[in-house]
């Protein structure tokens, strides 16, 4: 691992279902409203604020910008973007010096992907990359499988264009695993009205999108529904979004979270309460016990605790977010569990919930070690950077 002293903010595994818990009794002592950036500047209220990080840079080889990350078993997995040909590269590391995974893109949009999404199961890795192009300039996928164990590489699967493009065609989510099965997430136009949340399974080389129209993943006249995450229960999926409620004179964005026991459903759409007429899931964390939920109710930082039927709102402490904000999904140490925000990292135990400064620009992905936080934070005029810190 490449670390660089001289570029630091200028911002000075646990079971689920007991972060769940320290998290909820937590909430019970009453809101905090506190705003993102408040205008005294940090440290106007000191009860809300931690100690800083040591946020230190970690610099991909090759110029390479970080994209997105994924938890491993042994460490952390980094998809990143070279300059150079192929631009999807992928690393890995254990809280050590990283190590370069090859891939290998056979299509000529592979060599030029961006990832999406990375999950990784037991050693075996699963990733969806796009790249723009063609006539009308869509998003052309290309999925991905390898290993990290012996001989470790990522080898792209190619597909024939209508398995994800073509008519009916909607945006992909993320790739997660069903216990051993890989699965994507994304959209398709549904039969009834508007798009499907759908799913692609795998049988030897070749991704089949599975038909949701009918189940509660599908849209009706009345109901549109949206994911814009995946990720895995252990054997199971769950997936976080929105439910876009047409009836009543009103349009209502609800969030919401659907969870199966397996890649085959059943399906469950448990939604969320929220005050706001505009509100959406964005990110999770799961386990067989339940589910930590992220999202926005308004313009405000919103989280629920999801176990089965039984849903929870937490009392967070009141953070402002952007339009079009994306929040990623938690991440857990210890009993301690960390929400990234733009230059702030929101910290959770069976204390309460305090703020601590995070690193500069807006968090894309998190992901976390045993004694490490890892962030890729983007900014306009800089790009992307990768940062680790230990609380």
């Amino acid at each position: 691992m490449v670390l660089s002293g001289g570029r630091r903010s200028r911002r000075s595994a646990t079971p689920i279902r007991a972060v769940l818990l320290a998290l909820f009794v937590a909430s019970l002592g009453g809101s905090c409203q506190v705003q993102a950036n408040p205008p005294s500047g940090p440290g106007t209220d000191p009860a809300l604020l931690g100690p800083p990080l040591a946020w230190t840079e970690v610099v991909l080889p090759d110029r390479a910008r970080p994209v997105t990350l994924a938890t491993a078993q042994d460490g952390i997995v980094i998809g990143g973007v070279a300059p150079v040909r192929p631009e999807p590269r992928l690393f890995r590391t254990a809280g050590g010096p990283l190590t370069e995974v090859p891939v290998e893109p056979h299509s000529p949009y592979a060599f030029v992907a961006r990832w999406l999404s990375i999950a990784v199961h037991d050693g075996q890795v699963l990733a969806l990359g796009g790249a723009r192009g063609g006539a009308h300039a869509n998003v052309r996928w290309t999925v991905w499988r390898g290993q990290l164990r012996s001989a470790p590489r990522l080898v792209e699967q190619p597909q024939p264009f209508g398995v994800f493009g073509g008519w009916g065609a909607g945006d992909l989510t993320g790739v997660a695993f069903a216990g051993n099965e890989p699965v994507i997430a994304g959209a398709w136009a549904s039969d009834r009205a508007g798009n499907d949340v759908s799913l692609w399974r795998v049988a030897g080389d070749r991704w089949a999108r599975q038909d949701s129209t009918g189940t509660p993943l599908g849209s009706s006249p009345d109901v549109l529904n949206g994911a814009r995450f995946v990720t895995s229960t252990g054997d199971g999926l769950a997936l976080a979004g929105s439910v876009t409620d047409l009836g009543g004179g009103a349009i209502v964005s609800v969030p919401a979270l659907w969870t199966a026991p397996g890649a085959d459903g059943p399906w469950t759409l448990v939604r969320l309460p929220a005050s706001q007429r505009i509100a959406e899931a964005h990110a999770a964390r799961c386990d067989d016990a339940g589910c930590l939920v992220v999202g926005a109710d308004g313009d405000s930082l919103a989280a629920w605790e999801v176990r089965g039927p039984t849903v929870t709102r937490l009392d967070v402490p009141r953070l402002v977010l952007a339009e079009h904000a994306s929040v990623p999904a938690p991440v857990v140490i210890g009993d301690r569990t960390y929400v990234a925000l733009p230059g702030v990292l929101l910290e959770g135990t069976d204390g309460g919930w305090h703020r601590r400064p995070g690193p500069e620009g807006v968090p894309v992905a998190a992901a976390a070690t045993s004694d490490g936080l890892y962030l890729v934070t983007t900014e306009p005029q800089d790009g992307s950077h990768l940062w680790t810190g230990r609380p």
